[in-house]
């Protein structure tokens, strides 16, 4: 007898949990877009603190030993152009994200959250592309100064 019981409730709550509630998909990918939004948001220092770096490094390049003034200047401007852009890209990412979905349907709301979860994904490709190239150049010569 045990043994039907649990043939047919395992199934049954096999089922249950395969047919998550569609506010909990909706809550789960929401919490999800907005954890990867922190993360992102948690590094705006960094953005800030590597223009001012960057800015330094290029008002005192005169002062770095055997530096191509030139080619490094062209260097920072790119950088900071690229550090600005991800920033920007993270305050229209802010600025457009609307949690209000009244009048959408779950499905409406899915897809929304969805293309947000791509584009703050974009955000963080930016962040840390730019960071990362901004970091090669400060680390190298910052010391120098």
């Amino acid at each position: 007898m045990k043994t039907k019981l649990l043939a047919f409730l395992l199934p049954a709550g096999l089922f249950f949990i395969a047919c998550e509630n569609p506010k909990a998909k909706q809550d789960k990918l929401q919490a999800e877009v907005l954890a990867q939004h922190d993360v992102v948001m948690a590094r705006m220092d960094e953005i800030n603190e590597s223009q001012t770096t960057l800015a330094e490094i290029k008002a005192n390049f005169k002062n770095i030993p055997n530096a191509d003034t030139l080619a490094l200047q062209k260097t920072i401007d790119s950088l900071k152009g690229k550090l600005k852009e991800a920033d920007d890209a993270m305050m229209d990412w802010m600025h457009n994200f609307n949690p209000d979905y009244e009048g959408m349907s779950h499905e409406q709301v899915m897809e929304y959250l969805g293309k947000q979860h791509i584009a703050i994904d974009s955000v963080q490709t930016l962040f840390e592309q730019s960071l990362s190239k901004s970091k090669e150049i400060t680390s190298k010569y910052k010391q120098q100064l």
